[in-house]
This record gives C-alpha cells, structure tokens and sequence, in this order.
C-alpha cells in the first residue's frame, strides 16, 4: 500500500500542476479578449463619430464627396499600414508604434466608410447600423458556443473574397443587375464568415488561434470584417440620396 500511495503522489501533483497551468493560460486568454475588444470598440466608437459626421454635417459632407486628394490618400495608407505589420510583424507587437499604425488605420479606414455613408439617407444608414450589430453579436455568441471548427475555412474565405473582387472588376465593364446583387450578397457571407472565423481564432480551444502578442493585428482584422459588413448591408437594402 505503501508503494501504491507512493506512486500515486506525483500523479496527483502533475494533475495539479496541469490545471494550474490551464487556469493560468485561460486567464492570459481572458485578458487577450478583453484587450483585444477594448480595442476594437475603440475603433468602432471612432468609425461611427465619421459615420455621423457624414450623415449631419454638410461641410463634411462635401469634402468627402468632392476632395479626390483626400479619397486617393485615405484610400492608399490602410494598405500602406497592413504592408508594414506583415513585412515588419515586430510594428504590431513594440509600443507604441503599434497604437500609432492602429490610429492611424482605424482613422483612415473610417473615412472611407463615411464617404460611402454620405451617398445613403441618415435613416437607412442608422437602420443598417443596428442591423450590422445584432448580425455581428449573434456571430459572436455563435462561434463561441458553436462546436464547428471555423478557424480551417482560411482558405475557402480567401477565395470566396477574390472571386467577390473579380466580380467586382467585371461589374466595372459590364452593368448587369443580377451580378451587382449577387455580388453585395456574397459580401454580407463573405465577411459574416469572416467574423465567424476571426472571432474563433481569438477565442482560442479550436485548431487555429492567434497569438496573445498579435492584439493590434486581431483588432484590425475584426475591425475590418465589421465595417465591411455594415458597408455590404448598406449597400444591400440602403436608400441612396437625391
């Protein structure tokens, strides 16, 4: 009995040990959720101050309806700011440059979001706003508590983008109603997807995760996936101005 209790000890210590660890990691996780959803409702509350700006500030209203210069450059530097976080993967992770290239991100990309908003009734823009959020906490709740892996549909949400991009192109050339709709439609999966499969990656427990040092990084692209969302929706059932 002796030695059966013996052998017994470490095994009860390494059990203990183990969950230790797992309660140590799950609150390190904990804390990367909050952090990283701190961010982004930072982010949000900045797009929609643009938003709004867009909607009842005629002043406004005209420079981003008639200034090229400005819709040229704001357009350039969110693809400036993504090029350097993933050639330069140190920007997204040292302090504070990181918050810099997020303000900076997050500023310009919200500025695009209202020159499109500018060109919808206040009503219809405010409708898809609420909408846009009961769609993205409904994702939320469903990735977390659904048992379906996302985070190995990477791939298969890369090319339902191009595919959207490439319809997009040839909408350029070719007028046709029924390709503009499926197009708008395939956007609202597209990025619904997306949130879907970015919010797993966050929450962690599936097959992919993403680093507790990539917060900058998971923000922006939830970010990103959000106001995309709102946009396609917009453009979907929104009544455009006179």
């Amino acid at each position: 009995m002796e030695e059966t209790d013996h052998l017994n000890e470490p095994l009860l210590n390494k059990t203990s040990d183990n969950k230790e660890d797992e309660l140590i990691d799950e609150s390190i996780r904990s804390s990367f959720i909050a952090k990283v959803y701190s961010i982004l409702l930072f982010q949000l509350c900045i797009a929609t101050l643009f938003i709004l700006l867009s909607l009842y500030s005629p002043l406004y209203i005209q420079i981003v309806q008639t200034n090229i210069f400005l819709l040229i450059f704001f357009s350039c530097v969110p693809f400036v700011c993504l090029t350097i976080m993933i050639c330069y993967p140190e920007t997204g992770k040292k302090v504070p440059t990181n918050y810099i290239i997020l303000i900076i991100f997050t500023i310009s990309f919200s500025y695009i979001a209202s020159r499109v908003t500018s060109f919808y009734t206040p009503k219809s823009v405010i409708f898809s706003l609420i909408l846009t959020f009961v769609v993205v906490i409904s994702l939320i709740f469903y990735a977390k508590y659904s048992k379906r892996d996302f985070t190995i549909y990477g791939g298969v949400l890369n090319s339902f983008l191009w595919s959207i991009f490439f319809g997009g192109i040839a909408l350029i050339f070719y007028d046709i109603t029924i390709l503009d709709l499926s197009i708008r439609i395939s956007s609202v999966l597209c990025f619904s997807g997306y949130i879907l499969y970015d919010t797993q990656l966050l929450l962690g427990k599936k097959t992919n995760e993403y680093s507790i040092d990539d917060y900058i990084f998971v923000a922006l692209n939830l970010y990103v996936d959000i106001i995309n969302l709102f946009l396609n929706i917009l453009k979907l059932i929104g009544n455009r101005n006179n």
